[in-house]
């Protein structure tokens, strides 16, 4: 039996809201406000939890402007024993193949606020079965047997694992096999023998007798009070009965505390979190419920990233290795998780809507998931928590564009956007995540991550080619890459046409392919009007640069190019040293503020400030390949070019 399907409507941020999980693992990931917490939280309300911790459905949980909101959770693989729980509650409906029928069981939540009475808001909920919540109420006794296990983000760990009433210890070591009769008795067998001890230790006396006295002087002389210090009580063992034996063995239980180690008794938080969540994983495995669901939010709370990461390893390979039936959800903002979860398994909340990448569900191929599983490392999983996501192919661009997009006034970090190298050939496996299946006509189902491929057009122009008399070819032209040059393609029109459209394969719904107006990236730059800058990173100075075919832009783009790809740094190198001289240049302009300056003089300071900085903002622009604003301009949402580029003259003149 497992938690198949979850359909919210009107639930906090969730207006109409459908999840299908996955039978094992299930990793939550995305950006703030997603949705992760309001998921986690319904599923406490329709199931309840292990640790009898008491929830309250409140005003702020049903949407705005509705008063109504219902929960749904679909369960699948019922075998016979849990039929049998369940029977007058099942729903009857046609399998997969369409041929036979096979029982699911749907468990319904309806929340509705009536009538204020005394100044607050009554809530009145019920809990239904049937695919339309038209069936018999379930009873507490069935939602027990649905009973999951959650932990808590940012949990007091060290408060959990104390002694006391309710103590998570104390169930765990209650529902230990071990703990038959025999070892009960003699369990309780030394708490009397050292209850024994300890009355009749003389300090213990003398304290008992100061008490007698005084409770003689404040109690009438008629009553004969005889008070005791003890233990558990004092009470022989042979006058307890079958039920008094077990509470004093509770009892016990509950006064005992866990510490992780006995050499070192208190650790930091991340270890005291690490030791709690041991025991309710102990605690899951030991009761064997029929339907164990485990519901943890933030497991990275207070766990540096590999022990993270061994963590997730633990519940994968570990745990639900010994508990097949563990059907577990996390909640997660941790790429160092997220790399390490099955890609099948990993569902992406945006939006308040949920995206699983499970293959029936993407876009993405068996050679894709294989690809993923063996390259998705830390740096790459940052993707799942972007609103827009940059795909390239070299540190240049890695290094480059987001120095761009700040002094286009366009960071990254105002925009949620994130740069992931993908290196030259992987563009498909990792846009393919960003595609719903079968979705291309519907819009209101794609991811709304906004991601663009910045891919190099590789067609190199004839004149790079190492030839007798052209003193700056540099690139060997042999048979092989006979494809990569540009007068392959002189007079066959529609090859180039098909070259560039196998470079954009990987574009649809939310995901867009840019390519260079020219060869590389370095190269584009050069030829849209940064050559000098791009000569002086790389020589340390403009000296020499009017030595160049300044008037052939191709060819002097060429020059520029072959001193890189010769350079000892290599590209790079001048990517660093080229983002510290645009910022020096284009960044914003702040002119100090003179001795005796006056408010109005300020103020005049501050608009010239402005005006020389957006100055700076267009010139830069202007300087800069196509290809590269249209991808800032899809992943950031913001209009780059000038009206006159976007839409002709007449926008312009508007």
């Amino acid at each position: 039996m497992f938690l198949s399907n979850v359909t919210i409507k009107n639930f906090r941020l969730f207006q109409e809201f459908t999840v299908r999980l996955n039978t094992g693992i299930n990793v939550i990931v995305g950006e703030n406000n997603s949705g992760k917490t309001a998921l986690v939280d319904a599923l406490r309300y329709a199931l309840s939890v292990n640790s009898g911790e008491w929830t309250r459905i409140q005003d702020r949980d049903f949407r705005k402007g509705t008063n109504a909101f219902s929960i749904q959770l679909k369960f699948e693989d019922i075998n016979t024993r849990q039929a049998g729980a369940f029977v007058e509650h099942l729903t009857h409906e046609k399998n997969a193949e369409g041929q036979g029928r096979t029982s699911v069981l749907y468990l319904n939540l309806l929340a509705e606020q009536t009538s204020t009475v005394r100044g607050t808001r009554q809530i009145r909920t019920e809990i239904r079965s049937g695919a339309n919540a038209d069936g018999p109420a379930i009873e507490r006794e069935a939602r027990e047997f649905l009973a999951s296990t959650y932990l808590r983000p940012l949990r007091d760990a060290e408060a959990e694992l104390m002694g006391g009433r309710g103590s998570r210890l104390a169930q765990i070591l209650e529902s230990s096999e071990q703990f038959n009769e025999p070892t009960i008795t003699q369990l309780l067998a030394a708490i009397v023998t050292a209850n024994q001890s300890i009355m009749g230790n003389d300090g213990v006396q003398s304290a008992k007798g100061r008490v007698q006295a005084q409770l003689r002087d404040l109690d009438f002389k008629s009553n004969t009070l005889n008070p005791l210090i003890s233990i558990m009580g004092g009470t022989d063992l042979a006058e307890l009965t079958g039920i008094e034996r077990r509470q004093m063995f509770r009892a016990t239980l509950e006064r005992l505390q866990l510490l992780i180690d006995a050499q070192e008794r208190y650790q930091g938080l991340g270890y005291s979190n690490l030791l709690f969540m041991a025991t309710e994983l102990l605690l899951l495995e030991q009761e064997q419920h029929d339907f164990p669901l485990l519901l943890i939010e933030e497991p990275e709370a207070h766990l540096h990233p590999q022990l993270q990461m061994k963590f997730l390893k633990a519940l994968r390979e570990g745990f639900s290795s010994r508990n097949s039936s563990l059907q577990s959800i996390l909640t997660t903002h941790s790429p160092n998780l997220a790399s390490k979860a099955p890609l099948d398994n990993v569902i992406i909340m945006s939006g308040a809507k949920a995206f699983s990448l499970r293959p029936s569900e993407t876009n993405l191929e068996s050679g894709n998931y294989v690809f993923l599983e063996k390259f998705l490392d830390v740096t790459k999983s940052n993707l799942f928590f972007a609103k827009g996501v940059l795909l390239v192919e070299g540190d240049g661009e890695n290094i480059l564009l987001p120095s761009i997009a700040q002094l286009l006034d366009v960071a990254f970090e105002d925009y949620g956007v994130s740069v992931v190298n993908v290196g030259s050939l992987a563009f498909g496996h990792f846009a393919r995540i960003f595609q719903r299946r079968g979705k291309d006509a519907l819009q209101a189902e794609w991811l709304s991550t906004r991601v663009a491929c910045v891919r190099d057009l590789d067609l190199r122009p004839e004149r790079a080619k190492i030839a007798e008399g052209n003193i700056y070819g540099f690139k060997k032209a042999v048979p092989r890459n006979q494809a990569y040059w540009e007068s392959h393609y002189a007079d066959n029109p529609g090859g180039r046409t098909q070259w560039i459209a196998t470079r954009k394969s990987s574009a649809g719904q939310n995901v867009r392919v840019e390519l260079s107006d020219h060869w590389t990236f370095e190269y584009s730059l050069i030829r849209a009007g940064l050559s000098a800058e791009v000569y002086e990173a790389l020589k340390g100075d403009i000296e020499g640069y009017d030595a160049l075919p300044n008037n052939d832009d191709e060819l002097r783009a060429i020059a520029i190019f072959k001193d890189i790809a010769e350079s000892s740094g290599g590209k790079t190198e001048v990517a660093y040293k080229l983002s510290a001289l645009l910022t020096n240049r284009f960044g914003s302009v702040v002119t100090p503020s003179p001795e005796g300056e006056d408010e109005a003089q300020a103020e005049a300071r501050r608009n010239a400030d402005a005006a020389a900085t957006l100055a700076r903002r267009d010139e830069l622009r202007s300087k800069l390949p196509g290809y590269i604003i249209n991808a800032l301009e899809h992943v950031t949402g913001v209009a780059l070019k000038p009206p006159s580029q976007e839409a002709g003259p007449d926008a312009a003149a508007a």
